[in-house]
């Protein structure tokens, strides 16, 4: 069992560090800041204002910060949600809901939505339903009808290096080939490895601008779709934006290499240590120069 050390971001926000991962669930500057800046923001709600239903599924739920903020504002329209959630442990929900701090930053349907899958892994308010899947997300997903295909699709496991089973490339192989037609799925994860996955799905990718707090990075993550956005609509809403020249050179460099897990069941090291091996053979560009290129460009 991992043991999760809690602790108070910048906004106010409860957050978890996890010991075994060695890394935090959230920014420190902000749990519920980097939701809305990197999974509500660039979900652009309002392209599904005119929609009967709409169908989410949450991989990596962790404290639910990013589902939280979604149903904030989906629970204030007509548009009825189906939603899905991949999550192979139940103890950080349970402690947020523990937390006092935790339950001052949502509404109380919100908060009936938590403790519904937190005390049965179901969620029916009448109108909505939801469903947890605890367990490992690889043979999780199986669990969800193959039919229905996600409007949203929230990607937030832990970073590659330290959960490559979430990043492989069969595995987004598997969620993007449930991503319907106008669907968008959404990652913190700018890696090339990660992006050049999506390409090879055959999605189309943009990056999210990095709020105003964090202008000097070169993106705060990855929207991928079957569908190109028209100019007018990336111009418009400000939270996309094509590609940079220095996003595409990364494309075709070592780090383009993507992690394969083909069994579904592989170890975090065996997975490391193939992509390893394959970077080491590849005749790509060194990622090193790379990165010393763009930091002379800066």
């Amino acid at each position: 069992m991992d043991v999760l050390k809690k602790h108070t971001t910048k906004d106010g926000s409860l957050s978890l560090y996890s010991l075994s991962y060695e890394e935090g669930f959230h920014d420190k500057n902000g749990a519920l800041r980097e939701s809305i800046n990197k999974y509500l923001l660039p979900a652009q709600l309002e392209q599904f204002s005119n929609t009967e239903k709409i169908v989410v599924l949450d991989v990596c739920l962790g404290l639910g910060y990013n589902t939280g903020c979604i149903l904030e504002e989906l629970l204030q329209s007509n548009i009825k949600i189906e939603w899905h959630g991949l999550e192979i442990d139940q103890s950080p929900l349970n402690l947020a809901l523990n937390e006092k701090i935790f339950h001052k930053i949502w509404s109380p349907k919100v908060l009936h939505f938590f403790n519904c899958l937190n005390k049965s892994g179901k969620w029916n308010d009448g109108f909505n339903e939801g469903t947890i899947h605890w367990g490992d997300a690889r043979q999780k997903i199986y669990e969800i009808h193959d039919s229905l295909k996600f409007d949203l699709i929230l990607l937030d496991p832990f970073s590659p290096q330290k959960c490559p089973e979430l990043w492989s490339e069969e595995f987004i192989s598997l969620l993007t080939g449930r991503l319907s037609v106008e669907g968008r799925l959404i990652t913190y994860s700018t890696a090339a490895s990660i992006r050049a996955s999506f390409k090879r799905a055959g999605l189309k990718i943009y990056s999210i601008v990095p709020s105003i707090d964090d202008e000097r990075k070169w993106s705060s993550g990855t929207v991928a779709m079957r569908k190109k956005l028209k100019k007018q609509s990336i111009v418009k809403n400000c939270q996309l934006k094509d590609l940079s020249t220095r996003e595409v050179e990364h494309l075709d460099t070592r780090s383009s290499i993507p992690y394969r897990d083909p069994t579904g069941r592989g170890t975090s090291k065996e997975i490391i240590s193939t992509r390893e091996i394959e970077q080491s053979k590849s005749q790509l560009i060194n990622t090193s120069s790379w990165r010393k290129r763009w930091n002379t460009a800066q």
